[in-house]
């Protein structure tokens, strides 16, 4: 069994008929905070995607980093090609992902409240009956709740 090809979108500068109305959207904050809930709204393609018998989009699923949050199962009858998943981060998800990248970029101190953060990347993944897997990231910085709660920081390097 070959593995399936993951479309994205190709060039941001020229964007094709078909990107616009694959590519998934995810609308997020840029920050969370550990132990918050967040909902995460994922929609195919900036144009609506059709949901008829014949062209629609079968799931949605949504991860952060290597943590699957969900999957949604959609059909032709569906009105749309979205889905709203929840995002609950951990203290230790800012631990283990420091951790797990701390060669790279180790763990992000804010100067200003002395909160650590790591930024990590939501993901979301689309499956079109016709034209195959979509996926989309966006970055997210989710912070530690211990001290300086929820804010934006002014990062040091």
């Amino acid at each position: 069994m070959s593995e399936q090809v993951i479309n994205r979108l190709k060039d941001p500068e020229n964007i094709t008929e078909t990107e616009q109305k694959h590519v998934p959207v995810i609308e997020a904050d840029e920050v969370m905070t550990a132990k918050g809930s967040f909902e995460v709204t994922v929609k195919v393609g900036e144009l609506p995607h059709v949901m008829q018998d014949e062209h629609y989009i079968e799931w949605i699923e949504l991860s952060l980093g290597d943590i699957k949050i969900g999957r949604v199962e959609l059909s032709p009858s569906d009105e749309k090609a979205e889905a709203t998943f929840t995002v609950e981060p951990t203290e230790e998800i800012v631990g283990i992902h420091a951790y797990q990248v701390c060669n790279i970029r180790g763990v992000n101190v804010c100067g200003k409240c002395g909160s650590k953060s790591v930024v990590m990347k939501l993901d979301a993944l689309a499956s079109c009956n016709v034209h195959g897997l979509w996926e989309s990231k966006k970055e997210v910085t989710i912070m530690s709740s211990h001290e300086g709660e929820g804010k934006s920081c002014v990062w040091h390097k």
